[in-house]
C-alpha cells in the first residue's frame, strides 16, 4: 500500500512538472468551460476519501512537493485547479486568521458606494457623536426678554395694505438698533473690563474647539461673540430675546446682567444725544434772538443819545401838531385883516397890529416846515431822523417777536424731548440655568449625518454630470 501511494505521488509530481514545462496549450480552452462545472463535484470528493485513508503518510510526500510548484506555476496556467484548491485554502486561512479575515472578507464584499458612505458619511457622523458626547465642555444657556418703549407710541392700523406692506414701528427700530449694538465688539470689550469673559472663555480646563484663544483678534472676538451670544428681535411687537452660553451658570447670568445694562446704558444715551440734538438747536436760536435784541437796543440808545431825543417820532407829531395850528392861525389873521380893511383905513393901528401878527406867524410856520422839511442850512433833518428812528424800531421788535418764538419753540422742543424718551422694559430677568444644555449631542450628530450625506450626494451628482458630458 505504501508503494502504491508513492508511485501516486511520483506520478502526480511528474504531471505537474509537464505542465509547467508546458503551460501554454491549456491557457485558452479551460477557463471559459471549467468554471460553471467543476467545482461543485470536486469539493465533496477529495476530502471525504483523502482524510480516512492515510493523512500520516500523504503530508511529508505529497504537499512538500506538489504545493511550491502548483502555488507558483499552476495558478495562471489552469484556472480550473486553482478553483478547486482556493476554498480549501480560503478555509485554511480563515481559522488561522480569525476575526481579522471576517472584517476584511466583509471590506471586500461591500460596494465603491458603500465603502465611500462608510468613510466619508458614517465615519464623520460618528466622530461628531464621541466629541459631542464625550469630549465637549459643557456650556449653560441663560436668556433674557426685554423691549423698548417711548411714550409716542402709535396705534397701529389694521387695514389690508399695512398688513402686506409693514413697517416697522419705532420701537422695532430701536429695537433693532440695540440688537446691533449687543452683536457688536464694543459691548464685548466692556464685559471683559468688568467680567474678565476673555479669561473666562480662553481657559485651558475647556475643550479645545469650543473655547476662545488666548491673544483673540478683533476677528476671533467677533466671530466668538456671536456664536455664544444670540440676540433676536420679534419684528411684530420688538421684543428682544437674548441668549448666551457659558461654561459656568453664573458667568452665563452675569453677561445677561451686564448686556441687559448695557443695553439700558446705550439707550439713554441715546436719548441724552437726542435731547442735547433738540434743545441745543432751539437754545442756540434763542441766543441768536436775544443778540439781535441787544443790538437793537444798543443802536437806539446811541441814536437817542447822538440826537437828544428820547421819541423822534412823538417829537415830530407834536412838530406836526404845531404846523397845523399855525396855519390855523394865519387862514384866521388873514380873514380878520380881510375883514378890516374894509371898514379901516390901511394905516389903522389896529390893522398894522394884526398884519404883524400875521407876518409873525408865517415866520414861526416857515420855521417849522423847515425843521420838519429840512429846507435850509441844516442837512440832518428832523424828517431823515424819524425815517432812522422808525428803521430801528422795526428791527427792535422784529429782534423782540424773533426771541419770543425761539423761546416757545425752546420750551417746545424740552417738552418733546421729555415725551421721546425711550427706556428698556425687562420682560424676563436673566435666568439662573440649573443644567447644561450645550452642545446638543443628538441634534448636533443628525445635522451633521444629513449635511454629510446631502454634500456627499450632490458631489457624486457632480462627477456623475462630468463624467457623462466628458464621455468617460
Amino acid at each position: 500500500m505504501q508503494n502504491e501511494l508513492t508511485e501516486k505521488g511520483s506520478s502526480f509530481a511528474g504531471d505537474t512538472k509537464k505542465e509547467a514545462v508546458n503551460p501554454a496549450p491549456a491557457k485558452p480552452a479551460a477557463p471559459a468551460q471549467a468554471k460553471p462545472a467543476a467545482p461543485a463535484p470536486a469539493k465533496p470528493a477529495a476530502p471525504a476519501q483523502a482524510k480516512p485513508a492515510a493523512p500520516a503518510q500523504v503530508k511529508p510526500v505529497a504537499p512538500v512537493q506538489a504545493k511550491p510548484v502548483v502555488s507558483a506555476q499552476e495558478k495562471p496556467a489552469d484556472p480550473v485547479q486553482a478553483q478547486q484548491v482556493s476554498p480549501q485554502t480560503g478555509m485554511d486561512t480563515a481559522v488561522q486568521q480569525g476575526g481579522g479575515s471576517g472584517v476584511k472578507s466583509c471590506w471586500r464584499n461591500l460596494s465603491g458606494i458603500q465603502k465611500e458612505l462608510l468613510l466619508l458619511v458614517c465615519l464623520p457622523t460618528i466622530l461628531v457623536f464621541l466629541y459631542c458626547a464625550l469630549y465637549a465642555s459643557p456650556m449653560y444657556i441663560s436668556e433674557t426678554k426685554f423691549a423698548v418703549r417711548s411714550g409716542t407710541e402709535q396705534p397701529m392700523s389694521i387695514d389690508i395694505a399695512t398688513q402686506f406692506l409693514k413697517t416697522p414701528s419705532s420701537s422695532v427700530q430701536d429695537a433693532e438698533i440695540v440688537e446691533a449694538y449687543i452683536r457688536s465688539t464694543d459691548i464685548f470689550t466692556a464685559l471683559d473690563e468688568k467680567l474678565k469673559v476673555i479669561e473666562h472663555f480662553s481657559d485651558s480646563h475647556w475643550d479645545w474647539p469650543s473655547r476662545l484663544t488666548t491673544s483673540p483678534t478683533l476677528w476671533d472676538k467677533d466671530s466668538f461673540w456671536n456664536r455664544i451670544s444670540k440676540p433676536v428681535v420679534n419684528p411684530d411687537n420688538g421684543i428682544v430675546t437674548y441668549t448666551v452660553r457659558a461654561y459656568e451658570p453664573k458667568m452665563a447670568q452675569a453677561i445677561a446682567e451686564e448686556v441687559l445694562h448695557q443695553s439700558e446704558e446705550l439707550v439713554n444715551e441715546m436719548n441724552e444725544r437726542a435731547h442735547k440734538d433738540t434743545v441745543l438747536l432751539a437754545e442756540e436760536e434763542v441766543k441768536l434772538a436775544q443778540k439781535r435784541v441787544q443790538n437793537a437796543q444798543k443802536a437806539l440808545e446811541a441814536f437817542r443819545n447822538e440826537h437828544a431825543d428820547l421819541d423822534p417820532q412823538a417829537t415830530a407829531t407834536g412838530l406836526q401838531t404845531v404846523v397845523m395850528e399855525l396855519e390855523g392861525q394865519r387862514t384866521q389873521l388873514r380873514a380878520e385883516i380881510a375883514n378890516a380893511e374894509t371898514f379901516m383905513k390901511g394905516t389903522a393901528p389896529k390893522l398894522q397890529e394884526m398884519k404883524g401878527q400875521l407876518k409873525a406867524v408865517e415866520k414861526q410856520l416857515a420855521e417849522e416846515k423847515a425843521r420838519l422839511a429840512g429846507k435850509g442850512a441844516d442837512a440832518a433833518t428832523f424828517n431823515t431822523w424819524v425815517s432812522q428812528y422808525e428803521n430801528l424800531m422795526i428791527e427792535s421788535e422784529f429782534a423782540k417777536k424773533q426771541l419770543t418764538t425761539a423761546m416757545s419753540a425752546l420750551e417746545t422742543a424740552r417738552a418733546s424731548s421729555l415725551v421721546k424718551t425711550r427706556y428698556i422694559v425687562p420682560i424676563e430677568r436673566p435666568t439662573l440655568p440649573d443644567e447644561s444644555r450645550y452642545p446638543r449631542t443628538w441634534i448636533a450628530t443628525l445635522c451633521a449625518f444629513l449635511g454629510l450625506l446631502l454634500v456627499y450626494g450632490l458631489s457624486r451628482l457632480i462627477v456623475a454630470s462630468v463624467r457623462e458630458h466628458a464621455g468617460f
